[in-house]
């Protein structure tokens, strides 16, 4: 019983004595915090990868969204003319209607599959030059952690390094 005694008593000053260990070792570590997501959305670059983009496909957009009108022209003709029309007629526009809901179909996804891979290129390249400025003010500013703002619960705005990561993106080309 005694020997039990003892080892609870060892193992409590250990763990106190772990802790405040690990307390002065925290306090020694100098952290900072970025939020990446506000970063990119300031930095000049993201605003010329998103025009980018928007020119690259601008072609493509505007001829679905002309087909778009023309469906949905063809859908308020077959409303509104429909009933003065041949059942011929009507049977024509109705199908011609189908073919280009199914050509819109057929081509909306891809596009915007395609757009949405080219987005998530683009941010990955952004997100390389952000994670290398956190690297540069981190070291410059001598920061031993730095955490995404979202990881932290709590964190006083001087420990956030977010304008100086931009200000570092922002440099770069």
């Amino acid at each position: 019983m005694m020997f039990k005694n003892t080892v609870t008593k060892s193992a409590i000053v250990l763990v106190a004595a772990l802790f405040m260990a690990g307390t002065a070792v925290a306090k020694e570590m100098k952290i900072a915090f970025v939020d990446i997501q506000a970063v990119a959305a300031q930095i000049p670059q993201s605003a010329t990868i998103q025009e980018n983009i928007r020119t690259e496909f601008a072609t493509k957009i505007d001829a679905m969204s002309q087909l778009e009108k023309d469906i949905n022209f063809n859908i308020e003709k077959l409303r509104r003319d429909g009933p003065t029309m041949s059942e011929q007629q009507q049977q024509e526009l109705a199908a011609k209607v189908q073919e280009q809901r199914q050509q819109y179909e057929a081509t909306a996804r891809p596009l915007d599959e395609e757009i949405r891979a080219r987005q998530n290129e683009e941010r990955n390249k952004i997100l390389t030059m952000i994670k290398s400025a956190i690297d540069v003010v981190a070291e410059r500013e001598k920061f031993d952690v730095v955490l995404n703002a979202g990881a932290a619960v709590y964190a006083k705005p001087e420990y956030d390094i977010s304008d100086a990561v931009a200000a570092q993106v922002s440099k770069a080309k």
